[in-house]
């Protein structure tokens, strides 16, 4: 199972919940579901259909944090044969979303936890360094780590004793810290797509994409962007879940843009509205507030998936899959520093006419500079 979004823990204490988008970099804190106060990390997804949420387990302590996203309700519970009073790491459901793998110092037993009995089953020592999170490989089930303080690869074998093996050395840059307090330098959120791109983000919020769908490995890993994740300084401990395939390179240089409608109507096929929008981007840094020469930029914004709803407009190609949409010039066209570009765009959504907006919320409008 494999969606198009992922989840970060976020928050060593007062931990919550963001959803990640590793093709436009929009990340949102999920706001049904709460803080859990103590923090939790060694996450996992269990996924439970093509159209709903996944169910997030965490160990905080000696306790199972269950994660409904969906329903928005965080529950805790003790777990039989977990040690209380230390720091868990890493972690991953196994294939059938029934088992948590997790570990914690390099001498400390990892455990594999039952997450319907609760109960836990001691394993081998993960070994020494700072690797906070591991994923399953897609293809082969290899558990796949980054070590933050030095960026070499590893391959966890839960048969080993110790688990870790170096597969290649220095394949990423050393993991940064986030500004907050006691933050470590690892990468804490990694995780596959459904055909082998490995992705990695470290505590900062910088993300990393290495291919690993072939035989070889490739010496370096491609860091993402030119800036963090958005998550207010906050330290990303976690992540869970499997994301498909990007159609579409990934692009998190975020440029400014504006929206304007120009009017809706009523659609016969499907039934719905056509919303008219004028999006206009600005060749200026959304966070720095500074000039960017732009050659190509990205839009996206949020369309839900049902027949008859798509995107038109004239000069870009655009792309529609699981909720969002994404519009990409198709040329180079210099927008030179400051400048301004408007772009005419017709949105057709399904529904009641009666019961739609007067005016398209484009919840989270944003974009990109791809060039």
């Amino acid at each position: 199972m494999a969606h198009r979004k992922v989840y970060l823990a976020v928050g060593r204490t007062n931990t919550r919940i963001h959803r990640f988008d590793p093709l436009d970099g929009d990340t949102r804190v999920v706001e049904n579901v709460p803080a859990y106060e103590s923090g939790y990390t060694a996450m996992g997804a269990q996924y439970r259909g093509d159209d709903k949420e996944p169910l997030l387990f965490a160990v905080s302590g000696n306790r199972l944090v269950t994660i409904d996203v969906e329903a928005g309700t965080v529950s805790d519970a003790v777990v039989d044969g977990l040690p209380s009073g230390l720091n868990w790491y890493d972690g991953d459901m196994d294939d059938d979303g029934k088992k948590l793998l997790v570990a914690s110092g390099p001498a400390v037993p990892s455990y594999t936890i039952d997450v319907v009995t609760r109960t836990a089953t001691a394993g081998n020592r993960p070994g020494p360094g700072r690797w906070d999170d591991f994923a399953h490989h897609p293809k082969d089930g290899r558990l796949i780590s980054v070590e933050g303080d030095n960026g070499d690869l590893l391959h966890v074998d839960p048969r080993k004793d110790p688990m870790k093996t170096v597969l290649r050395e220095g394949v990423f840059l050393p993991a940064e810290a986030s500004v907050s307090s006691g933050s470590r330098k690892s990468y804490s959120a990694t995780f596959f797509d459904s055909v082998g791109h490995f992705y990695a983000v470290d505590s900062a919020g910088n993300v990393n994409h290495l291919d690993l769908s072939g035989d070889t490995v490739p010496d370096r890993a491609e860091r993402i962007g030119r800036g963090k994740i958005p998550v207010d300084g906050l330290e990303v401990v976690n992540g869970a879940g499997r994301i498909t395939p990007m159609p579409i390179p990934p692009s998190y240089d975020e440029i400014v843009v504006t929206k304007k409608s120009s009017g809706s109507w009523q659609s016969t096929d499907p039934q719905g509205k056509v919303y008219s929008v004028e999006l206009t981007v600005t060749a200026v840094g959304k966070a720095g507030g500074e000039g960017k020469e732009t050659h190509r930029f990205r839009i996206s914004f949020d369309l839900r998936t049902a027949q008859g709803a798509k995107v038109e407009a004239s000069g870009v190609d655009v792309t529609h899959e699981d909720g969002k949409v994404y519009i990409d010039s198709r040329t180079d066209q210099l927008l030179a520093a400051g400048n301004s570009r408007p772009i005419a765009v017709q949105i057709t959504v399904p529904g009641d006419p009666a019961e739609l907006p007067s005016e398209y919320p484009l919840d989270g409008l944003r974009a990109t500079r791809l060039a």
